[in-house]
């Protein structure tokens, strides 16, 4: 919706509640010139919290929808998503575990598909992984996961021989002040189905043991059993010539050549 939707939508649903101008702007705490900006589609002159503030009365549930030209944007999601991957995967087949990438289900109905799906033979443990770049819906997310995570095994067990004993489930997410305050503000909820966290998950990946429910926040540098994973852009520095480097004399006796 385009600005002037917005404001018409305010101006409807002030009317809806038979509010003049300055009914609305006292339930807000602003000035009614504020307020007549904004039901003009003049959002460019209000801060962002002076808009909420104007909508909350309202009932009204502002999201931000960014665009980037060019479709640019779902590349972007799509890049920082497909680190996340790649670095998981590196990390966990370090420990020992054999992996599936992008592992697709369609079982008597219930279609979906799965970031990373691990397998530890020694302990006969399957790791239903979901990588999320950005997390948007808390309770899709943990409903997602308790489905993939009770229609795997079935599938894999049938496909490749992998009985699992145990299920575990883990969400993994960049270490992103957006991403800290999100799980903050669902705490209870993703405590309750994600109990583990990023110390814990690393610990028991290594050495796998019950099935374990986590949420991993995985930083710009990780470090599991040597092997040190980077996520995000890394720079790569050009082999200076062969003809900038000194060169090196074996004779020990030569000085000052």
């Amino acid at each position: 919706m385009d600005d002037v939707g917005v404001g018409r939508l305010i101006m409807l649903a002030r009317q809806r509640k038979h509010w003049r101008q300055s009914d609305l702007a006292a339930a807000a705490g602003l000035s009614r010139s504020l307020v007549a900006l904004a039901e003009t589609g003049a959002l460019e002159k209000l801060t962002l919290r002076s808009l909420r503030r104007i909508a909350a009365p309202l009932e009204i549930r502002l999201q931000l929808t960014p665009f980037l030209n060019g479709g640019d944007m779902d590349r972007l999601r799509d890049r920082d998503h497909a680190r996340l991957v790649e670095s998981v995967v590196a990390i966990i087949r370090r420990s020992g575990w054999d992996v599936v990438v992008e592992y697709t289900f369609n079982h008597y109905g219930e279609r979906g598909s799965i970031d990373i799906v691990g397998w530890h033979a020694e302990s006969a443990t399957l790791l239903v992984i979901e990588v999320k770049s950005r997390i948007y819906d808390v309770q899709a997310l943990i409903a997602g996961m308790d489905r993939k995570a009770r229609v795997t095994p079935m599938l894999l067990s049938a496909e490749r021989g992998w009985t699992a004993t145990t299920v575990a489930r883990l969400v993994v997410v960049p270490e992103r002040a957006a991403v800290r305050r999100l799980v903050a503000q669902h705490a209870s909820s993703l405590e309750a189905s994600l109990p583990a966290r990023s110390r814990e998950v690393r610990a028991w990946l290594k050495e796998p043991s019950g099935a374990l429910a986590g949420l991993w926040f995985l930083s710009s540098a990780n470090q599991i059993g040597g092997i040190q994973v980077q996520v995000g852009r890394q720079r790569v520095r050009r082999p200076r010539d062969a003809r900038s480097v000194p060169q090196l004399h074996s004779n020990a006796n030569t000085v000052g050549e």
